[in-house]
């Protein structure tokens, strides 16, 4: 078991990407469709989706088809307007659709990593302990700021960081019990995804 798990944390750990380029990637929902159906995006990229009409939608990735460490999609129904956003931490490709209006309500993108930045000393995070209860602590060095995602890619918590290089902890105490993933950046960059979990 504890290889197993170290196995999982160590794959996590290894998806570091760097991407100067980092878009808000936009689309349609309305006339039963997506608009793009498909686009090509990289990570560190966020997919915003945009309800129109009135008819009730959501945005749910099928099981299977997205990779398989990637945080789930999964909007909510809403009807006539709203957003759901999405960010891209892991490559491969995602397929999607409507639950309401499947098997022709899908659509899909392919993502890419930018470049694989190797473990380096200048670029370093730990959190410890994790799994965590309440409080979990981050060492860092180079790192501007931090972004803590749910593990359907919501943005619970956003971490601006006043010195480069130190020491802080981060209260998880009104979070529920889970998988979350943090997303590092330097320059406005992400530069390390990792994961945590928060026992239940």
């Amino acid at each position: 078991m504890k290889k197993t798990y170290l196995f999982i944390c160590a794959s996590v750990f290894s998806l570091l990407a760097l991407n100067t380029n980092a878009v808000n990637i936009a689309v349609a929902i309305s006339d039963n469709a997506f608009t793009p159906s498909s686009f090509n995006a990289t990570i560190g990229d966020v997919v915003t989706w945009t309800w129109g009409g009135t008819a009730m939608h959501n945005v749910t990735g099928t099981i299977g088809a997205m990779p398989g460490t990637a945080a789930s999609i999964s909007s909510g129904d809403k009807t006539g307007s709203g957003t759901y956003s999405y960010t891209i931490a892991v490559s491969g490709t995602y397929h999607y659709g409507c639950s309401h209006h499947l098997p022709g309500m899908v659509a899909s993108f392919t993502v890419s990593a930018v470049g694989i930045l190797e473990p380096a000393t200048d670029l370093l995070t730990n959190f410890y302990p994790n799994p965590f209860t309440d409080k979990i602590t981050v060492k860092y060095n180079k790192i501007k700021s931090i972004d803590v995602l749910n593990v359907i890619g919501e943005k619970v918590k956003s971490i601006e960081l006043t010195a480069t290089e130190g020491k802080m902890e981060i209260d998880f105490e009104n979070l529920p019990g889970g998988v979350y993933f943090f997303l590092t950046y330097a320059e406005g960059t992400v530069v390390e995804t990792k994961k945590i979990v928060k026992a239940k």
